[in-house]
C-alpha cells in the first residue's frame, strides 16, 4: 500500500499500485478482500509509506523529512482504509522519519513511537505487526547481532521477519528480560496474539494440503487472467499518426526489438500479421552496431514497429537501456514512420516521451505480447489509464481510450478516393 510518488524510488516503485493515495487504497483493498475471503491472511506494507524514498532499505537507511501532516494526508491515508475494513496484519519498514522519531538512525521497524503510540494507540490497529527483514541493512547496519530482535520488541511488534542468527537474538532477549528492558508477561502477550491468529486461520486443525496435480490446480485460469488484465492495462498514449497506428496488412514492416537477441511472442504476432522481418539489438551492442541498424533499415520499410523489451525494473543507469540502444530508438523513430511499444515499467516512458505512436504495455510476458500485437492490429480499443505521472503531459491518469465499435480505416480503402 505504498504511494510510489518518487520516480527514482530504487526499491518501491513498480511494486506500487501508483501514485494516487485514493486509487492505491482500493484496489490495496480489493486485493486484501480477494485474499482474506478464502482464509489468506493479507499483510499491509511498509508502514507508515515507502514510496517517497531515494534509498533502497535493503543496503541503508532511507529518510523522509516530511511533516505529520503531510505523512497524514498522504502515506498513512491508504494505511487508515486497510485498517478500518480489518487488515489481519501490517510489515513495518525501516525508515528513518523524524516527525515520527528523532532518535538518530532509529528505523521506524524499531521505533516505540511508530509502533506502539502511533500505529496501536492512536490508529488504534488491533492486528498482528511485522518487522521488515531484520537482515537488511537499513536496521542492521545500526543495531547488528541481535539488537535488533530485542529493539523491534520493545517497540511492540509481534513478529520478527528473518532476524538472522536466530540463537543469538534469542540470547539477547533473555539478556534484556534480565537487564528489565523486556518482561516475560510482555513475550507471553505477543506470542498469544500470535496463536490467536492462528486459530483464527483454522491452523490449530492439521489439513494436509493435496498435493496432486498442485502445480495446475493453484495456475487454472492464470492465463485468461492475464490476458483479462493485459487488455484492459495496456494504454494508447499517443497516436498522432493513424495511418501507422492501428497498423493495418498491406504494408511492408518491421519489428525493432530492442533488448532482445532472438523473437519472442510479440515478434512472433508481427511476423503472423504482417510478414514483419526483424531485428534485434541487445543492450550490449555499441554505436557501430546501432549504426549498422540503422542503415539496415533505412528506406525499406513503410512503418516499423519499435519494441522496448528486457529493461531492468528500477531506475538505476537509465534502467539498464544502454546509450547506443537510447541513440538507436532516436534515430528510427525521427527517420521512420514508427510505433513505439514499452514492455514494462511505466517510467520508461520518460526515454521516449516524443514518439509520434507511444503504447504502453506494463509487462513483458507472452500474455502481454499477444493483446499488444492485437492492439496495434486493431483487435480491440486501449481501455488502459497510467498509474503514475511519467514525463510532460502523460500525467497520472492519461490514457487515449475511444468508443467504437468498428475498426478504424482510411476513407480510401473502403473506395472513397
Amino acid at each position: 500500500v505504498d504511494i510510489n510518488n518518487n520516480p527514482s524510488n530504487p526499491v518501491i516503485n513498480d511494486r506500487s499500485f501508483g501514485e494516487d493515495k485514493y486509487r492505491v487504497a482500493d484496489l490495496a483493498l480489493q486485493y486484501m478482500k480477494g485474499m482474506q475471503d478464502v482464509g489468506v491472511m493479507a499483510c499491509a506494507k511498509h508502514f507508515p509509506g515507502h514510496g517517497d524514498v531515494a534509498v533502497d532499505s535493503h543496503y541503508d537507511l532511507p529518510v523522509i523529512n516530511k511533516s505529520r501532516t503531510e505523512l497524514d494526508s498522504l502515506e498513512l491515508y491508504p494505511f487508515k482504509q486497510l485498517f478500518s475494513a480489518g487488515v489481519g496484519s501490517v510489515m513495518v519498514a525501516h525508515l528513518s522519519v523524524p516527525a515520527i522519531d528523532t532518535g538518530a538512525n532509529r528505523p521506524t521497524s524499531i521505533s516505540y513511537n511508530n509502533v506502539t503510540r502511533l500505529l496501536r494507540n492512536e490508529l488504534k490497529y488491533e492486528g498482528l505487526t511485522f518487522t521488515d527483514a531484520l537482515e537488511m541493512q537499513g536496521v542492521a547496519k545500526y543495531y547488528p547481532d541481535g539488537e535488533s530482535s530485542v529493539q523491534s520488541l520493545i517497540a511492540g511488534n509481534d513478529m520478527l521477519c528473518l532476524p538472522g542468527d536466530i540463537p543469538k537474538a534469542i540470547d539477547k532477549v533473555r539478556e534484556a528480560i534480565r537487564k528489565d528492558l523486556l518482561s516475560w508477561d510482555a513475550i507471553d502477550y505477543h506470542v498469544k496474539r500470535v496463536l490467536k491468529a492462528k486459530y483464527q486461520y483454522g491452523l490449530n486443525v492439521i489439513q494436509p494440503v493435496n498435493m496432486n496435480h498442485l502445480t495446475e490446480d493453484l495456475n487454472a485460469g492464470i492465463d485468461k487472467m492475464r490476458r483479462m488484465v493485459a487488455e484492459n492495462a495496456i494504454t494508447l498514449l499517443r497516436n498522432d499518426d493513424s495511418t501507422s497506428f492501428p497498423l493495418r496488412t498491406g504494408k511492408k514492416v518491421a519489428f525493432l526489438g530492442v533488448g532482445l537477441a532472438a523473437d519472442n511472442e510479440f515478434a512472433c504476432q508481427l511476423r503472423k500479421d504482417y510478414n514483419a522481418n526483424a531485428y534485434y539489438f541487445d543492450y550490449k551492442m555499441d554505436s557501430t552496431q546501432a549504426q549498422a541498424t540503422i542503415a539496415l533499415l533505412r528506406n525499406r520499410y513503410d512503418v516499423v514497429v519499435i519494441g522496448m523489451h528486457g529493461f531492468n525494473r528500477f531506475p538505476a543507469n537509465s534502467f539498464g537501456i544502454s546509450k547506443p540502444a537510447q541513440f538507436l530508438i532516436k534515430q528510427v523513430q525521427q527517420q521512420h514512420k514508427s510505433v513505439t511499444m514499452v514492455f514494462g515499467n511505466p517510467y520508461v516512458v520518460s526515454q521516449v516521451c516524443d514518439a509520434k505512436n507511444l503504447v504502453l504495455c506494463y509487462e513483458d510476458d507472452s500474455a502481454t505480447h499477444r493483446k499488444a500485437a492485437d492492439l496495434l492490429y486493431g483487435r480491440f480499443l486501449a481501455k488502459g489509464k497510467l498509474p503514475v505521472t511519467v514525463c510532460g503531459p502523460f500525467t497520472y491518469g492519461y490514457g487515449i481510450t475511444e468508443n467504437r465499435m468498428l475498426r478504424k480505416v482510411s476513407p480510401v480503402d473502403l473506395g472513397f478516393d
